[in-house]
């Protein structure tokens, strides 16, 4: 609290008894009582040195530099700013490695398609040649005589002899 301050004039009794043992313990000089009960006016030189330092104050803050906010602005900016360039990058890169995979997708669709057709092909002939095989088969037994035609394909097929019973040897003796 300042010297000159009005306020001091109403302080309470335990401030001024603290001050006065801060006072006490720094050995300073004590005030005189009198002297904060009853004010004195300035005298012309204190009164003229308060001016002359409000006055400077004033100068001061009037010629005081100012930060530009553009400067300010920039540099908390600037994080956001590097935090938006490798999103950004980021977002590039995943956009290349969509494209490609989109490519190569493509090219396998168009693989199995081109697959597909192939083996459609071979399905188809193998069914001509079936049917073309059918064909003959059914000209072929129509043309014998006494037979009645069968759609299919019959082959003779031999009996096999049986087996003889000295081919094999008993492992166990029967009771």
């Amino acid at each position: 609290m300042s010297w000159s301050d009005p306020a001091r004039r109403f302080e309470p009794a335990e401030d001024v008894q603290l001050r006065a043992e801060l006072r006490d313990l720094l050995g300073l000089a004590p005030t005189a009582p009198t002297a904060a009960a009853t004010p004195q006016p300035p005298d012309a030189a204190l009164t003229a040195l308060a001016e002359d330092l409000r006055r400077e104050a004033q100068r001061r803050r009037r010629t005081e530099r100012k930060r530009p906010s553009w400067g300010l602005l920039a540099a908390a900016a600037l994080p956001i700013l590097a935090a938006l360039a490798g999103m950004g990058t980021w977002g590039f890169q995943q956009k290349q490695r969509a494209d490609g995979l989109a490519v190569q997708a493509q090219q396998q669709t168009q693989e199995l398609a081109r697959l597909a057709a192939a083996h459609a092909s071979e399905v188809a002939k193998e069914r001509q040649a079936k049917e073309e095989v059918q064909q003959q088969l059914q000209l072929a037994s129509s043309r014998r005589p006494g037979r009645r035609s069968e759609p299919y394909l019959v082959i003779p097929v031999e009996k096999p002899l049986k087996i003889q019973a000295d081919d094999y040897q008993r492992v166990k003796q029967q009771p």
